[in-house]
């Protein structure tokens, strides 16, 4: 079952200590409708188009166009914002790659006809406390895992929301948005980089997106874990 069957059924849920949901921005068309349901989708909030007219327009679609990721709506300083351009500029090749090797939808560049459209917009950053995390792991050599509690007061998160269309007409099927935090370690190279751990969550995001597309509909996505033991 595809994309437009299975993706983007309202549903949410999350791995172990997943981040709150972050306040929707005004990227998004329906954000007092927007809902949780730990059945299906990972995410912390879906609105899924309620006509199902709506959705027997797009059955039999089988290409998608990924959108240039919108940082209209995050706020930070002009430094931020210029990490922010070259993290959306890696979400939105991310996507690419990972619909492109894995999913039934061939990726293009324009909308037309059997297209959907996703549309990305990466609305928060908080970079990870880098100088922090050099500080807690030195105290781990006296006080074992001081490490791994400090990085609960040092870790950055970020959150993203996005919109599903029909790509013949513009008309919306779906909406959705998630936020996640620095996973926790006992030791990462990611703790020592801004971005490291943002990247990983979009990583996270690519493929569960990937798996939602080429899934039955009663088939649960998990969250991403919070907790890891890869360094990398």
């Amino acid at each position: 079952m595809g994309l437009t069957s299975t993706v983007f059924a309202v549903s949410a849920q999350g791995g172990i200590l997943k981040a709150d949901p972050a306040p929707c921005s005004g990227f998004l068309a329906h954000p007092q409708e927007m809902r949780v349901d730990v059945g299906r989708t990972p995410f912390n909030k879906v609105w899924r188009n309620p006509s199902p007219k709506a959705w027997a327009r797009v059955q039999g679609f089988d290409r998608m166009v990924i959108l240039p990721v919108n940082t209209v709506y995050f706020n930070g300083t002009p430094q931020q914002r210029a990490e922010m351009e070259k993290m959306a500029a890696y979400m939105r090749d991310r996507f690419q790659k990972q619909f492109a090797q894995g999913s039934q939808y061939r990726v293009v560049r324009q909308p037309g006809a059997r297209t959907l459209v996703l549309e990305l917009a990466l609305v928060e950053w908080k970079p990870t406390n880098i100088t922090g995390n050099a500080v807690a792991t030195g105290a781990s050599a006296v006080v074992p895992g001081a490490n791994l509690i400090g990085s609960i007061f040092t870790h950055g998160n970020i959150a993203f929301e996005a919109k599903l269309r029909n790509g013949q007409t513009g008309e919306l099927l779906a909406e959705y948005a998630d936020r996640q935090r620095d996973k926790l370690t006992l030791f990462s190279f990611r703790d020592y980089s801004t971005t490291a751990h943002n990247r990983k969550a979009i990583d996270d995001w690519a493929r569960q997106m990937d798996e939602l597309a080429s899934t039955p509909s009663d088939h649960r996505v998990a969250g991403a874990m919070r907790m890891t033991l890869n360094p990398f």
